[in-house]
């Protein structure tokens, strides 16, 4: 039987795939850069990037196939092969858009939580890149099969859901972006790494320690990636992308701890669950009404033992008496944002069942 996180799931191949895509659109904007000194930083970002990204793809490598096939495409002709394979395996084309919504919302030069970040604090997009993210996120929608429309509306879906969450008046966002540019941020900043990374290690980079683990940690959540070990999901699944990692709240998984010190993590990750919910998994053209139907309401009821379990975890600290009240604080504010959340995939799923008279 199936699970709800299934659907939020990309396996090795696509993962390797995402990454790559990601590569591709890091090299555009340094190929743009005219400054020769952030050029040259850049560059050095890049490679860092490169590295703990293929040594997080060595972490969920579960085969001899996939571990000896770790490295990123950067030869782009070996990069459209590999996405006409994707296409030709898949039953179902919501992989193709889950990779999509991760690239749409992908933030260049985010740190990597070790010493190195003191150099690469100034990198930004360059100026000359700026005005054509927008065309080359599209080019690369047109090469996985997709509408170009939907990076804009992934884009500005993304917005508005993380205004309605935390409760944001969209008049005063003069910045598109807010919260999903400054989200990688703060998870490097403001988490304290030293305590975040043991914890998570064996989950979203087993196999590493020290600086490589938190810069494979950072890197797969900086690409919108979390690894699927230990989640219960289907066989084949390495990553959770698209928001499902709202879904994986429980105990054992580290998750909550994560959003625990991170409640900016929590309003981004829920954000693009309700893209995904709303923009993805109601509207395949591939899967029958009724079935969309059940997986919206399993996906549902997941949303809300998610939250009990998160209750569940504050009213056990509150007994303990422990010094843990900002844990407290973050996860009572992470489950404000995720009961939004709910309130709006419910109204979502109500839409749709009317909609297609399945109500």
């Amino acid at each position: 039987m199936s699970s709800p996180m299934d659907q939020f799931g990309l396996n090795f191949s696509q993962t390797r795939i995402l990454y790559s895509f990601q590569y591709f659109l890091l090299k555009e904007d340094i190929d743009k850069e005219t400054d020769f000194v952030k050029k040259h930083l850049k560059r050095r970002w890049l490679n860092k990037w490169r590295e703990s990204v293929e040594n997080f793809l060595e972490t969920i490598a579960t085969n001899d196939l996939e571990k000896n096939n770790c490295l990123l495409y950067i030869d782009y002709s070996l990069l459209e092969e590999a996405v006409k394979r994707m296409k030709c395996s898949i039953n179902k084309r919501r992989p193709l858009y889950s990779i999509l919504l991760e690239l749409s919302l992908f933030t260049l030069y985010a740190p990597f939580g070790t010493e190195d970040d003191e150099q690469f604090k100034s990198l930004k997009n360059s100026d000359n890149f700026c005005p054509t993210i927008l065309e080359k996120l599209e080019f690369f929608a047109n090469e996985l099969g997709i509408e170009r429309g939907c990076v804009q509306n992934f884009k500005s879906n993304y917005q508005k859901w993380s205004n309605e969450i935390t409760g944001y008046n969209p008049l005063n966002m003069l910045l598109g972006g807010l919260i999903g540019g400054a989200v990688v941020a703060v998870v490097a900043a403001a988490i304290a790494i030293p305590v975040l990374v043991p914890l998570l290690a064996p989950i979203l980079a087993p196999g590493l320690s020290g600086a490589a683990a938190i810069s494979a940690v950072l890197a797969a959540l900086g690409g919108g990636a979390i690894a699927a070990g230990g989640f219960g999901m289907a066989g084949g699944m390495a990553v959770i992308v698209g928001g499902g990692a709202i879904l994986g709240t429980g105990a054992g998984t580290g998750i909550s701890s994560l959003f625990a010190q991170s409640p900016g993590l929590a309003v981004r990750e829920a954000a693009k669950f309700l893209v995904t919910f709303n923009e993805i998994i109601l509207v395949q053209r591939d899967v029958i009404k009724q079935e969309i139907a059940l997986t919206g309401r399993n996906i549902i009821k997941e949303q809300r033992n998610k939250i009990n379990e998160l209750e569940e975890q504050i009213l056990d600290m509150q007994m303990a008496n422990d010094n843990n009240q900002e844990r407290i604080n973050n996860l009572q504010q992470v489950v404000k944002y995720f009961r939004k959340a709910l309130e709006i995939s419910q109204y979502l799923l109500k839409e749709f069942l009317h909609k297609n008279g399945l109500a």
